[in-house]
């Protein structure tokens, strides 16, 4: 997910990451029912229970339909359990989570084949700073880094604010990607955006080691 700072934030819209396209979504029919903007549904209430205590209220939305302003968009079927976009309401702003699960054939499609290594060797050169992979114990690679918020004037619509990503390369070859943006200026936004991301860099962590959200 691009090219400049805060670039790779509006990836959620434009469907690229890790290269065109890799953890990005983009598989199987579309799920047109999906939610647009802020709903309350089960999923993202057993969603927010895997967050930390304090994180905000928890709605479904689809990032894409709300920043291209075509709510009936054809959604890619999700991966995971809880694979998808959601809002994140505190009393001074709306923030995002997205979490994707990548399979082995799509990230083999869009790595020519390659599969993903280390994550922050993977990650576009886009302006993420402060990249850093750990090896876990099960054996699979962690890579978190910061993005800070993309410069209005470089991109007026959206301007993404700061977020951080988390990506979780598994040794079965298949890639969990959580992301928490601040949120995002322009056509579609529902509120101002927050202060800092919903999770810290060091509480992201741990969601993104959670069993519950592969398939």
């Amino acid at each position: 997910m691009a090219v400049a700072p805060g670039a790779a934030a509006a990836a959620v819209a434009t469907g690229l990451a890790f290269g065109p396209g890799v953890l990005s979504g983009g598989h199987g029919a579309s799920v047109a029912s999906a939610p647009t903007a802020g709903e309350y549904t089960t999923k993202a209430g057993v969603f927010g229970k895997l967050l930390p205590a304090g994180t905000g209220k928890i709605s479904e939305v689809s990032l894409m339909r709300m920043v291209k302003q075509v709510p009936k968009a054809p959604l890619s079927k999700p991966v995971g359990p809880y694979d998808g976009d959601y809002a994140v309401v505190r009393p001074d702003g709306i923030g995002y989570i997205t979490v994707h699960v990548a399979t082995r054939t799509e990230i083999a499609a869009k790595t020519g084949g390659k599969g993903l290594e280390n994550p922050c060797k993977d990650a576009p050169k886009d302006g993420r700073v402060g990249c850093t992979t750990q090896k876990l114990s099960d054996g699979s690679l962690l890579g978190v880094w910061e993005t800070p918020a993309s410069d209005p004037a470089l991109h007026p619509t959206p301007a993404w604010g700061r977020e951080f990503t988390a990506v979780l390369v598994l040794k079965d070859g298949r890639a969990l990607r959580v992301r928490d943006s601040t949120g995002y200026q322009g056509e579609g936004q529902l509120g101002r955006l927050l202060k800092t991301p919903p999770l810290t860099r060091d509480q992201l962590t741990k969601p993104i080691q959670n069993p519950a959200l592969r398939p």
